[in-house]
């Protein structure tokens, strides 16, 4: 099935554990569309994808590639992408999202030599691996979603051993790759200063330094940002701060107080009126009601399943006719 012209993107935010920075999304429900969505979406952090069933076709900005049951996906943050089934088709994957650059020790990354084209491995890296052509790719990525979803004793130790040789590996075919260089977007231009964003959140900073570090025009940059993101800069920052907090309201017995200073909020007060802005409840009464739940919180709920068929529909219909 051919694929709408003038596709959007989209920038997709998972919050990884703070302790092992390793999300895993797995279940039957993980069943892709035949019906391409009409965006294509970028990630903060790095996804690893596998296909356990049926077959389809994944894009790199405008590169299609094909996979197939046994296929292993690799892409990193700002690449790009979307993924739908072949016609009659609902193939099912399963994904970890991870911080490659947080897992593997830095030492690890030097030993490779990047592509002359390329920004870095955890940037650009885009790969489509076959079992002919990577046979220890979806054996490894199996283990890891086996020790992530049945957590036996020392799991994290386990499945830390098996992303470093899972990325090593991975390492080895991207410093070989002579794949082109990837487009530039309008959401490729905000990268830097999402980037920035994400690892210096709880830091004071104005649009103005963020849009030097996109060499855009302040007023370039707001409206670019608010155009792709969906909300000015400001916005994005205390979304993103609230999202950090929430983490450590789930995964720690901190005091509100402190975790308000720990996400850069100088006043109690303050944080209180952005987290019920954001969450629609208090930080006291989100924590009851999250504490026990036990995973990692996404920037949407909606990320936690893929979209179905019919809204995949609704939303290409949208953009044909510009409602």
């Amino acid at each position: 099935m051919p694929r709408p012209k003038q596709a959007g993107l989209e920038y997709r935010r998972y919050e990884l554990p703070a302790d092992f920075p390793l999300l895993a999304l797995t279940g039957d429900h993980w069943r892709i569309s035949p019906v391409p969505s009409p965006n294509l979406h970028i990630h903060n952090c790095m996804e690893i994808g596998i296909c356990h069933s049926d077959s389809g076709t994944m894009l790199f900005n405008d590169a299609p590639v094909h996979f197939e049951a046994g296929y292993v996906s690799c892409i990193a943050r700002d690449v790009p992408h979307v993924t739908w089934s072949s016609p009659g088709k609902e193939s099912l994957w399963s994904y970890l999202f991870i911080d490659p650059e947080a897992l593997v020790e830095s030492g690890v990354f030097s030993q490779f030599p990047r592509p002359r084209h390329s920004s870095g491995f955890a940037s650009d890296c885009h790969l489509m691996l076959s079992p002919d052509q990577a046979p220890w790719a979806a054996p490894l990525v199996k283990a890891i979603l086996r020790e992530m979803d049945e957590k036996p004793r020392g799991y994290i130790a386990c499945a830390h051993a098996l992303c470093v040789a899972l990325i090593t590996q991975m390492l080895r075919l991207y410093s070989e790759s002579d794949d082109m260089p990837l487009r530039e977007t309008a959401l490729r231009q905000l990268i830097p200063a999402l980037n920035f964003i994400s690892k210096n959140y709880m830091q004071d900073f104005s649009p103005e330094m963020l849009a030097e570090l996109c060499r855009l025009s302040p007023t370039h940059f707001r409206r670019l940002f608010k155009e792709q993101i969906g909300v000015n800069p400001l916005a994005f920052l205390h979304q993103t701060r609230i999202e950090k907090s929430c983490t450590l309201l789930r995964s720690t017995s901190q005091s509100i107080s402190k975790i308000s200073d720990a996400v850069g909020y100088a006043s109690l007060s303050c944080f209180n009126r952005h987290f019920l802005e954001i969450m629609g409840c208090s930080p006291s009464a989100w924590r009851k009601q999250n504490a026990a739940r036990g995973r990692a919180v996404l920037a949407r709920e909606g990320w936690l399943r893929p979209e179905t068929s019919e809204a995949l529909i609704a939303a290409n219909n949208r953009r044909a006719t510009g409602k």
